[in-house]
């Protein structure tokens, strides 16, 4: 009854501005193995319980599986699933956690790593292991090499799901390890973030797998009584089996911290045997314990207190210049909006080298007018090193008017003037057209046409004149006649 009391304090602490608290009371969680580190530095530990003690991870198994597949395969693989979607080790059977595979469909290695972290399919789990490795022997060998690589001591693999087996096991200081590691990885981000994922159907599957995140910090269930969803989360999974227990490997980030809790080992009686509670108080006590870490653990600074360059110009395509200043456009990081939140030392780290800090303009379009005042233009990104440690929204300083192109009208070409030679005449040639051919025979044809016309009237006026004088002559002879 006391755990029982404890929890429900927990779940109070919801309600409770996390900066009011003086120090978290952890001993009201009755979860036996957890441990709370810096998501970026896991040797960071905010707090730890039996944190080395051997646990069975059940599906938290898949973070592992997971990340093999991300770097040992390609998300793009278009492949054929047979048999082993039924279970090689251990058969599955209507209780399993499963995708919903069928034999003989074809899917993407993409389709398999969304299937095996939102619905925690151990069908997914098995396809991603033989497509991947090989064989699951193969694939769960490359498992403990990672898990070794990594430092996990604590930990040995036999299966890519997490379905019991007394060698198959874990400690909480491991998985957080091992997660803070896969966080790393870009794609498993945002794998583990997904709310929802669509497998369409094939020739096999008439109907498309709609998976849907388990994750209850991300996604509610309706007819929960508890608030489990957490705006912070960003991950990663859950696990469930009679000998592990209610298992939650969780990372949320806020303002560029991150952290990572890892629980095992929640039980029906450390509930008063309520099942619900059971169910849901590793989701509620995750987000009460990031919020209290969050405020407590890390500072925070502005991004003004940094003094952060925040005014930048950028050249505008097709702008007025009446609008411009100096030709550029101007534009403004919101730097009252950023908050940067890291442990002590490296807040020490920021201020003492600011002067170092570079901003890196990252534009969402190309710029071109018409813009109006205020525009989203993109962000600035402000980087120490290779480590990004904020980014500011960027808006338009003022509206910049469009000018309309006016169509050109084409002037005839000029021909070239071409110098002759010294001892000889200038030729300028500005003007004058090159005759052709058809220009030549134009020209003779009409020059043959205006020799025709002239012997016509030619022909014409000296007809005429004989006439003339052929009546002239008549006249005089009967003038002669007449007369003798």
């Amino acid at each position: 009854m006391k755990r029982f009391i404890g929890v429900l304090l927990a779940l109070a602490l919801l309600i409770a501005p996390a900066s009011a608290l003086a120090e978290y009371d952890y001993e009201s969680i009755p979860t036996p193995h957890m441990i709370v580190v810096d998501g970026d530095n896991p040797s960071v530990v905010f707090y730890e319980r039996a944190a080395d003690e051997k646990v069975y991870p059940a599906s938290t198994t898949k973070i592992m599986t997971c990340l093999i597949a991300l770097e040992y395969g390609n998300l793009d693989d278009e492949f054929m699933v047979g048999e082993e979607v039924l279970g090689t080790t251990v058969k599955f059977t209507s209780y399993s956690s499963l995708m919903g595979l069928q034999v003989g469909e074809t899917v993407t290695l993409r389709d398999l790593v969304y299937g095996l972290m939102l619905v925690s399919g151990n069908d997914a789990g098995e396809a991603i292991a033989k497509h991947v490795g090989g064989s699951i022997d193969g694939f769960v060998e490359l498992m403990n090499n990672k898990a070794a690589e990594l430092g996990m001591t604590g930990t040995h693999y036999t299966n890519p799901h997490g379905v019991h087996n007394d060698d198959h096991y874990t400690t909480a200081r491991d998985m957080a390890k091992l997660t803070s590691y896969a966080l790393q990885n870009e794609d498993f981000c945002s794998i583990v973030q997904t709310l929802s994922y669509t497998v369409p159907a094939n020739d096999v599957r008439t109907e498309p797998l709609v998976l849907t995140n388990t994750n209850r910090l991300l996604n509610a269930v309706e007819g929960d009584s508890y608030e489990t969803v957490y705006k912070y989360a960003i991950g990663v999974k859950t696990g469930d089996t009679d000998k592990a227990g209610k298992c939650l490997v969780a990372a949320a980030e806020k303002d560029g911290a991150r952290v990572i809790i890892a629980m095992f080992g929640d039980s029906a009686d450390l509930y008063n045997n309520d099942k619900e509670l059971t169910n849901l108080a590793r989701f509620v006590n995750a987000a009460s314990i990031f919020d209290y870490v969050f405020e407590n653990e890390y500072q925070a600074i502005s991004g003004n207190d940094l003094g952060l360059e925040k005014s930048f110009q950028t050249s505008v395509s097709n702008g007025n210049e009446d609008d411009l200043a100096d030709g550029q456009l101007t534009m403004s990081a919101d730097l009252d909006s950023v908050t940067i939140r890291a442990l002590a030392d490296r807040i020490a780290f920021y201020e003492t080298n600011a002067g170092s800090i570079t901003a890196n303009v990252v534009l969402s379009t190309d710029v071109k007018a018409p813009i109006i005042a205020g525009q989203s233009m993109g962000y600035v990104e402000y980087n120490i090193g290779s480590e990004t440690i904020c980014t500011a929204p960027l808006t338009a300083d003022f509206a910049v008017g469009e000018v309309l192109e006016v169509e050109s009208i084409e002037q005839p070409e000029e021909t070239a003037v071409v110098t002759a030679a010294p001892d000889s005449t200038p030729l300028i040639t500005k003007g004058h057209k090159e005759w052709g051919t058809a220009d030549v025979l134009t020209l003779v044809l009409i020059l043959l046409i205006v020799l025709l016309i002239a012997l016509i009237v030619v022909f014409v006026i000296t007809e005429r004149k004989r006439r003339y004088e052929r009546k002239r002559r008549s006249a005089r002879a009967r003038k002669r006649k007449y007369y003798k």
